[in-house]
C-alpha cells in the first residue's frame, strides 16, 4: 500500500498497517519505521 508515514512523514512510500499492542492505535508506518517481526526479521 502506498502513502503516508505517520512516524517519520515520507508521502508515497510503501506503508503498513501497525496496530500497537499496549494503546491499539493502528499506525501507518513505512519499511524504515516499522519494527522488525514475524516473517521479515533476519
Amino acid at each position: 500500500m502506498i502513502g503516508k508515514c505517520d512516524e517519520c512523514g515520507l508521502n508515497d512510500v510503501e506503508i503498513m498497517v501497525v496496530t500497537k499492542k499496549d494503546s491499539n492505535k493502528k499506525t501507518k508506518l513505512c519499511n524504515q519505521c516499522r519494527p522488525a517481526d514475524g516473517a521479515y526479521a533476519y
